[in-house]
């Protein structure tokens, strides 16, 4: 028998928990006869309102609480340690709000199970039940283009409420970021050589509550893609940026130079410290780029 954990992370969840865990457990004879035993973690990420209360109805679901609210990435983080400490062969990470149905948990553990996915991401655009809000249907045109360049991936919906992945990911997965889940593991899989999967799956008006997605969430996102490529590959991050001030060293010497040959300035360089400082920061960061990716390749 293989095992899977289906992880919920929940915050303010008081009028759609029960519902959720209820149509989870509704499937169970369903995985059971796939061969899977099925387990839910449920990880209450400091909910101030009646979410816990409820949740401690369940006896049979591994509950873990945050003190306090520290966001959808690390309620995540925590449930796929959870699962990755109890030996889960799977897992699923599904919402509960309501958005997603339990039965699509079914399907988008398909690819793992077929062993030709390592990662699975919902796709929501064929089967969504409602017009989603001018904003947020840009927004995720715009990540999930930025995440397909950044992966080579068929990206079709970079940000779902439903993923899945098998224990080749879920042993070695990073993410460092607390506040969204969604582009980090794509980017920290794809760069660990992971399969990766789509799979259509129903999406539904939220019933109740907001989502936590805002105006700062694209400044957010991309910090967090930032420290994943840090942690994977700094030196495309230290060793380009190093680069980049090296040429702007370079292209202002030469632009300061080729004046003074006009007679234009009395000096061969004029801005001589800036220049200096961006040669010595380009080198300290090719350098230190150079130092971190010895490190992270002998881990």
């Amino acid at each position: 028998m293989k095992k899977i954990s289906i992880i919920i992370p929940v915050f303010n969840e008081e009028k759609t928990i029960i519902k959720t865990i209820d149509s989870v457990i509704e499937i169970f004879p369903s995985l059971k006869k796939k061969k899977i035993t099925p387990e839910i973690i449920v990880i209450n990420d400091g909910s101030n309102d009646q979410s816990y209360k409820k949740l401690k109805k369940f006896k049979k679901i591994i509950l873990v609480s945050h003190n306090t609210n520290l966001g959808l990435g690390a309620a995540v983080r925590t449930g796929l340690n959870i699962a990755k400490e109890r030996g889960s062969d799977f897992v699923v990470k599904f919402d509960a709000d309501l958005q997603h149905s339990a039965k699509d948990i079914n399907k988008i553990i398909e690819p793992l199970l077929g062993n030709y996915s390592d990662i699975v991401y919902g796709n929501r655009f064929k089967k969504i039940s409602y017009t989603m809000p001018f904003i947020r249907r840009i927004g995720n045109k715009l990540f999930t283009g930025l995440m397909k360049k950044l992966t080579n991936w068929d990206l079709k919906d970079s940000q779902p409420g439903i993923f899945a992945v098998n224990k080749n990911y879920l042993d070695i997965f990073r993410i460092p970021g607390d506040y969204n889940y969604t582009q980090q593991i794509l980017l920290d899989a794809y760069h660990k050589q992971m399969r990766f999967a789509h799979v259509d799956v129903s999406f539904n008006l939220r019933e109740s509550g907001d989502s936590f997605v805002s105006l700062k969430y694209p400044f957010k996102v991309i910090y967090q893609l930032l420290m994943v490529l840090v942690g994977i590959k700094p030196m495309k991050v230290f060793g380009l940026t190093g680069l980049l001030f090296l040429f702007l060293a370079i292209m202002i010497s030469f632009f300061q130079i080729y004046n003074f040959f006009l007679g234009l300035s009395t000096k061969p360089i004029e801005n001589s410290n800036l220049v200096i400082v961006l040669i010595f920061l380009g080198v300290q960061l090719i350098s230190f780029g150079i130092l971190a990716q010895l490190i992270v390749e002998k881990k």
